[in-house]
């Protein structure tokens, strides 16, 4: 089957932004993500997605803070043993870790810490807000509340993974494990370890 038995049919647009633009209504539509492609007639819609997601390759804390270890900045630093500390207190009040990143390529794009009002809430406090995107969506997750103090910790973190495809987690309650989806909050940022064995 040649690229054109799979075009046809399909809605030709003349330039790529009236493709893009459709796109991104398709992408909303459907919850898939679709994406403008050229052709040989001008520019079509499309999309791929994953049968089955990837197998999330999340890391034990040691391996975590084996790995956060590089990132001291001197020997009094504590940060990853206090990060430590407040991931047992979660497991310890019944919360559960809930990954994100399995259903497509998510790149940590930049990263910035805001203000609460900065974000509309109506807290006080300062929250480690990421850009992380697949090329279609862009997601915003936060962290900050409870865990605040580790900003700092998680800023070198995500400095270190600045454009490179990454996963990350956030909790929620055992009763209710999909109450924050991946646009929500984090309190794990990490490698991606399916992308960069692929690559």
């Amino acid at each position: 089957m040649t690229s054109d038995d799979l075009n046809q049919g399909k809605v030709v647009f003349v330039s790529k932004e009236e493709a893009d633009r459709a796109a991104r209504r398709m992408s909303q539509k459907h919850g898939e993500a679709f994406s403008s492609y050229k052709i040989t007639s001008g520019w079509a819609v499309g999309g791929v997605f994953l049968k089955k997601p990837k197998k999330l390759k999340v890391k034990s804390l040691n391996e975590i803070k084996d790995l956060w270890s590089a990132l001291r900045e001197g020997a009094d630093d504590h940060a990853i043993e206090e990060y430590e500390y407040s991931v047992l207190e979660k497991v310890g009040a019944d919360e559960v870790s809930t990954p994100f990143g399995a259903d497509s390529v998510w790149i940590l794009t930049g990263y910035s810490i805001k203000n609460a009002n900065e974000l509309g809430f109506k807290t006080t406090g300062r929250y480690l807000v990421l850009d992380i995107t697949n090329g279609l969506e862009t997601k915003h997750p936060k962290m900050g509340g409870a865990f605040e103090r580790h900003i700092p910790l998680m800023t070198k973190v995500a400095e270190s993974l600045m454009n490179k495809a990454v996963v990350w987690s956030t909790w929620n309650p055992s009763y209710n494990p999909k109450k924050w989806g991946s646009n929500s909050w984090f309190y794990l940022l990490e490698e991606d370890q399916f992308v960069s064995e692929v690559h």
